[in-house]
């Protein structure tokens, strides 16, 4: 399997850090974003893109091993923190990974395609800054 992350800007302890404008390009070449972050928080606001999977952190130590490891994976939270960890984890397992940097809130900040959940009235890119949606 050939390594589309070699190319990443960032790199840090051999974890690539792909930028939110790479990510795309990264999913059209067959890597697939695993999305970390809680269901509350996937419900305000997720990736508007067709390539994610979600596993909740919570969950991330009983189900990692369920995450193919024929596969490049690109690992996002809110803000990079939960990713940085599952990263060196799955590394450290063989997996072909990255993490987002700047995770959800990078993502949305630059503009990229975020939907809205169920939960809309409430507005946020993590749980700790969540407040009412402002309607205009």
């Amino acid at each position: 399997m050939s390594n589309i992350f070699e190319n990443c800007k960032l790199q840090i302890d051999g974890i690539p850090y792909v930028l939110p404008s790479e990510l795309i390009t990264l999913l059209q070449q067959g890597a697939t974003l695993i999305d970390l972050r809680e269901e509350m928080e996937t419900e305000i606001k997720a990736f508007g893109i067709e390539q994610v999977v979600y596993l909740p952190h919570i969950d991330f130590a009983e189900k990692w091993g369920t995450l193919p490891l024929e596969k490049q994976l690109i690992l996002a939270d809110s803000v990079g923190i939960w990713s940085k960890k599952a990263a060196a984890f799955l590394h450290s397992k063989g997996y072909q990974v990255a993490s987002l940097a700047g995770g959800f809130t990078d993502w949305e900040k630059d503009g990229f395609p975020v939907k809205a959940g169920k939960y809309q009235p409430l507005n946020g890119p993590c749980l700790c800054m969540i407040k009412p949606h402002e309607r205009k």
